[in-house]
């Protein structure tokens, strides 16, 4: 096999080599969190801090008019048990008994609004619960996948590699450090095919000589883009 077709199969193995590594980066950076796992899950900790918070204040509210509701049945059962004779205190008892009876009366009115503050936050905190579900579940199937390629694209790499190095020595040293030159001209493609007339490195025609003279195996250089072409 001539230099220029052992030159172009390297050019091949480097090309899918380069193409491999760069999906295997794609791949990697995939199974980080997504930005909207990352929103449910922040739209879940919000809804259970607001859920939490309500039922916290409710059962605050709740022991406070059990409290408030045994303070007065025991300032009642003094007032009608009479065992208070003096008019003074007969007077504060009542004007006690009332205060706990408005005090009361806005402790049930704040525990019906931090009920329905409850039943609201718990829908908010039902439907977020769904959402991260869904979306934990759709991040974790893509993830399946995406483990899947990157142990496809690690054992391809492996190969390729494996490929480049039984297929170098089969190379003159000086065509070597020349295609390493030019592939780094030139983007990583030092060689390109010569499909009849045309380099597919460029796309452009390439004069009959130049077809020949690559035809019988000699080192061709396209006119355009300057890299070395071969016939496929």
């Amino acid at each position: 096999m001539s230099q220029p077709q052992l030159l172009y199969q390297l050019q091949q193995i480097d090309t899918e080599f380069q193409e491999k590594r760069q999906r295997l980066g794609e791949v990697l950076r995939a199974q980080k969190e997504t930005e909207e796992l990352l929103a449910a899950r922040k739209q879940m900790e919000t809804a259970v801090a607001t859920l939490r918070r309500w039922q916290s204040r409710h059962k605050t509210l709740t022991l406070e008019l059990q409290s408030v509701t045994d303070k007065a049945k025991r300032s009642e059962q003094r007032l009608y048990s009479g065992s208070v004779k003096n008019p003074k205190e007969l007077a504060d008892l009542e004007h006690e008994i009332a205060a706990l009876g408005r005090r009361r009366a806005a402790l049930e009115d704040d525990i019906l609004e931090a009920m329905l503050e409850v039943e609201s936050a718990q829908a908010e905190h039902d439907q977020a619960a769904a959402q991260l579900t869904a979306v934990t579940a759709q991040w974790e199937k893509s993830q399946a996948s995406l483990k899947k390629e990157q142990h496809e694209l690690a054992l391809r790499l492996n190969a390729l590699n494996e490929q480049r190095q039984h297929h170098l020595p089969r190379l003159a040293p000086e065509r070597l450090v020349e295609y390493e030159q030019l592939r780094q001209k030139k983007g990583g493609l030092a060689v390109a095919g010569l499909q009849q007339t045309m380099c597919l490195g460029c796309r452009l025609t390439v004069p009959a000589n130049k077809v020949k003279e690559a035809q019988e195996g000699r080192l061709v250089y396209c006119p355009s883009c300057g890299r070395l072409i071969v016939p496929i």
